[in-house]
Formats: C-alpha cells, structure tokens, sequence
C-alpha cells in the first residue's frame, strides 16, 4: 500500500476545488475592466484602497442623496416583498426597484453581482472579513449610509454582517428601509443606525409597528407623517433633509412613483 490509499478521497478532492479568493475573483469576470482590476486587486491584496474597496462590495451613489447605498436583486432578497409584490395595493406590487433604470440589464448584472459576493461573503469566513473591511474602509470620509436602494435582510447571517458594520462604523448615520420586523430586531437600539418598518399598504393610514417607520402615499392622499420633499418634487433631492436617518422622525412618507 503505497501513501496516496492512505489519503481521504474527499481530502483529494478538495484540493481541486477553487479557494474562496479564486471564486470571489470569478465574480468579476464579465465586468467592465476597471471594476475587475480594483476589485481584484483588493481579494489578492494587491492593493486596497477605497476605490478598490468600493470595486468588490459594488457601493454606488446618487447625486441627489448624501450617500452611498448598495443594491441588491429586489424580490429574491425580500422575504415578504416577494409575497407582497403580487398582492395589487401594497407597497411592493409595483416595486420601482425592478423597473426603470433599475431593470435594465448593466444595473441588474451589476445587483446580481453584489449578492453574489455577499453569498460567498456568508459561507466564506476570509471573503465576509474582506467584505466587512472594505465596507469600513469606505465609510472612512462618509457620514450617512442607506442600505438597500433595491433589495432586504433576507436572512439572519446577513443580519448579522449588516450589524457589524454599523458597530464598526459609529460616525456614520445608517438607514435600513425594511419589510423585515422580526430580522431586523437584531438592529433595533443601535444608536447610529434607524430602521424603518415599511407599511404594507399605499395610503396605509396607521402601522402598528412601535419603532420608526415609512409608508407610500398617491399624490391626492398626502400621506402621514413627514413627507419625502424629493419626492413630493418640492426640492430637488434631499438637500439639507435628514428625516430617513433621523431617529426623531417617527414616520416619512414618499409619494408613489
């Protein structure tokens, strides 16, 4: 008997299998060439500098909002949007985050990407400390962050790296729209962070939730509560309006669009 029988076939396997690193690095593959580089090089540690950190963990920004956010696949990261999206009159029945500039294909590719990172992030324990700090990293000259301009907690381990990098990261102000009440709990009394339960109903008169929370509103309704200047087209963007982070505001209403 030579020593390779004495050898675990699964042991032999695993050695063909493809490291964490290697499948993180297989991501970004059909990317656009200065995202693969910058995030390539923060999985190798060729270099790691924000724009390489913003590369692997996909933070965008809009122009008219004081943040980043990231943005994942709406419906497949919602547990009760899911359900609620085919119910006509909810909130999530004509989700915007599935339509628009937000359903064409670059910004799908690129939503779908950022989950897939996330996946490997949550069964890999050296792909979600890269991810982890990368976030930290980015939040460096920042002050506010909003979590999901498309997508949810969609799971407890997620829950989880969402919550340290809001410990990790206390100057910043972070708001977490959410349909989650019970995944959320974990997140609830953390002083940088507001999460807002999102009601289920447009027009929603009253939400029995205790914490913060949102609501959509047609344009004869009003809504209740603080109403969303950017949507109400009153300003352009939130300008100076920090009601979504603000743990004071108990209610922000957006217009329906």
């Amino acid at each position: 008997m030579n020593a390779l029988t004495l050898i675990p076939v699964q042991t032999i396997e695993s050695f063909l299998l493809p490291t964490p690193q290697a499948q993180a690095l297989a991501l970004f593959d059909d990317s656009t060439s200065g995202i693969k580089q910058d995030a390539s090089d923060w999985i190798t540690g060729d270099k790691r500098g924000i724009k390489q950190a913003r590369a692997f963990i996909g933070l965008s920004k809009n122009n008219k909002m004081p943040a980043y956010t990231i943005a994942i696949p709406a419906r497949e990261s919602c547990p009760r949007g899911g359900k609620l999206a085919k119910i006509k009159g909810t909130v999530c029945f004509d989700c915007y985050a599935v339509k628009g500039h937000d359903g064409m294909k670059p910004a799908q590719i690129a939503k779908q990407r950022r989950w897939d990172v996330i996946q490997l992030a949550l069964s890999s324990p050296i792909i979600y400390d890269l991810w982890v700090a990368a976030f930290t990293l980015c939040m460096t000259k920042e002050t506010y962050f909003r979590w999901h301009s498309a997508g949810d907690l969609f799971s407890a381990a997620y829950v989880a790296l969402v919550k340290e990098c809001i410990e990790l990261t206390q100057w910043v102000s972070h708001w977490i729209p959410t349909k989650e009440p019970i995944l959320s709990k974990p997140l609830l009394g953390l002083q940088n962070c507001a999460v807002r339960l999102s009601d289920d109903m447009v027009n929603q008169v009253k939400n029995k939730y205790k914490g913060l929370t949102s609501g959509v509103h047609t344009p004869d309704n009003g809504g209740r509560g603080q109403a969303c200047p950017a949507s109400e087209k009153t300003q352009d963007g939130c300008q100076d309006c920090r009601a979504c982070w603000s743990l004071d505001v108990e209610h922000v209403s957006y217009k329906i669009h």
